[in-house]
């Protein structure tokens, strides 16, 4: 066995694009393609970014052989061969290194919770029986394993494993692996909301999910860190925080293949059972596009807004794909909803949009009449377009008070400047529109911070929802258990 192989920079740890059929080949070489240009060092095809819990044994090897085939020398490829079944991790391996796969890694057994002992010989006995060295995957949030220190200390003495992949996000376990490690056994970070740490503490370089989306962000960090500018890699890892936080936390390759197909690399839909809206919320899939925006890996393009015989036409418009349309062919009234956190601090906006002599008109000659039935609105003082606020919960209290007209009033004024910041709405559009939005403060909310947050986030969604049509009806039944009110109020 070559134990030569030494892992350098980073591996994005590739989602597997799917069909009805297998692996959809045309897409898989696409996104391995995209990977190595935008900078990866190696790719892992069969991990568990790749869904390979939900692949059959046969679909892995074609995954595989696939990746192999496609990198033509580029990159490395280490190649996802783990299993519970100690004979299938065998088997797969083998068909690895035909394939001409540089080294092999290994899950540890999963769902079974095995023993030490049984951990030890599973191990041995896929490094034995291999032809390419073994990293071991240490990921128990999933396998219910955690590899301890103690136990990494004996697996690197088995011949034939020459690293370990670390996905627990347990920096005490790690660095203590790092310390005591002889120099040839490496170790590479594999949980995305630690690799600063990790790489600083000493790892070797890291297998990423979203690393599919940016793996230069990670090349630009660790190269960095190798010129001991500690500054310049904490503003790289800051900047992507929040969208790996949503992959991380957010159902994986199910997050990554929507923020994918938003950038225009088609890689379909995460097998079933993961769903978009469930363990991926509709509130995550449009925060994950506003930090693709953030990050400018959103294409921009032209839509044209109509207003009877006029016309305008946005020519920088964030058109996040299959999202927004080209044309806006009504501008009268636009309705957007959206719900954003959770508990006391949830935040639910409706908000309706529009041009000024339509029938938002209205919202603008009510505001400060309090009529029976409906909640006193108001004009948000010094913002454009004109925005009409107004809560949906009786004010009975002097804290609730505050909480909805100074908090979650300023959140919906810095959610639409931010809105025409980021050219949602156009600015040649300001003067002609009028913004009504229907707000949520829950009576017992405490922490203004999260109140501020949930709906200036809510907001912005809702903006996006209203301007791109995404309130069908067909879209509201689908939606409907998402997207309801979250409390059941009377006034």
């Amino acid at each position: 066995m070559s134990e030569t192989f030494r892992f350098k920079g980073v591996f994005p740890a590739l989602v597997t694009p799917l069909n009805e059929d297998g692996v959809d080949e045309e897409k898989f070489r696409a996104l391995i393609d995209y990977v190595i240009k935008t900078g990866a060092t190696g790719i892992v095809p069969c991990g568990t970014t790749g869904e390979f819990t939900s692949m059959t044994f046969d679909e892995k090897v074609e995954a595989i052989r696939i990746a192999c085939d496609a990198t033509k020398g580029r990159v490395p490829v280490l190649a996802g061969t783990g299993a519970p079944y100690t004979a299938d991790a065998v088997k797969l391996t083998r068909r690895a290194a035909e394939f001409g796969a540089e080294a092999a890694l290994v899950v540890t057994p999963y769902f079974l919770k095995p023993s030490n002992k049984e951990v030890f010989e599973h191990f041995e006995r896929v490094a034995n029986n291999s032809d390419i060295p073994i990293f071991v995957y240490n990921i128990p949030q999933v396998t219910g394993v955690p590899l301890h220190w103690t136990v990494i200390d004996g697996l690197r003495e088995i011949d034939g494993i020459i690293g370990l992949k670390d996905s627990s996000g347990n920096l005490v376990n790690l660095t203590t692996i790092l310390v005591r490690r002889p120099e040839e056994f490496q170790v590479v970070v594999g949980h995305d909301e630690v690799a600063l740490p990790a790489l600083a503490s000493g790892c070797d370089g890291a297998i990423l999910a979203s690393a599919n989306i940016f793996p230069d962000r990670y090349i630009k960090m660790q190269s960095a860190l190798a010129g001991g500018d500690l500054k310049e890699a904490l503003i790289i890892q800051r900047s992507i925080q929040r969208t790996v936080r949503i992959i991380v936390n957010k159902g994986g390759g199910l997050a990554v293949k929507a923020a994918l197909n938003m950038m225009g690399i088609d890689v379909g839909k995460a097998r079933a059972p993961l769903l978009e809206g469930d363990s991926l919320s509709f509130e995550d899939i449009d925060e994950l596009r506003t930090c693709l925006e953030d990050l400018q890996l959103i294409p921009r393009g032209t839509v044209t807004f109509k207003m009877g015989d006029r016309a305008i036409v946005a020519e920088s418009y964030p058109k996040a794909v299959g999202l927004v349309p080209d044309t806006v062919d009504d501008l009268t009234l636009l309705h957007g909803e959206s719900l954003c956190g959770g508990g006391q601090e949830v935040a639910h906006v409706d908000l309706v949009m529009g041009i000024r002599d339509g029938p938002l008109s209205v919202s603008i000659e009510n505001s400060g009449k309090l009529r029976k039935g409906y909640h006193s609105s108001d004009i948000i003082k010094d913002l454009e377009p004109v925005t009409v606020f107004a809560p949906t919960v009786t004010i009975t209290q002097e804290h609730h008070k505050k909480m909805v007209y100074e908090t979650a009033q300023r959140a919906v004024a810095d959610a639409v400047k931010r809105s025409v910041t980021d050219g949602i709405i156009p600015d040649e559009l300001v003067p002609d529109l009028i913004i009504a939005a229907n707000v949520f403060v829950h009576p017992d909310a405490v922490n203004a911070k999260r109140v501020h947050i949930n709906n200036f986030r809510a907001v912005r969604h809702a903006i996006r929802r209203a301007i791109e049509g995404r309130q069908s009806v067909e879209e509201i039944h689908k939606r409907k258990d998402s997207a309801r009110h979250p409390f059941a109020y009377n006034p």
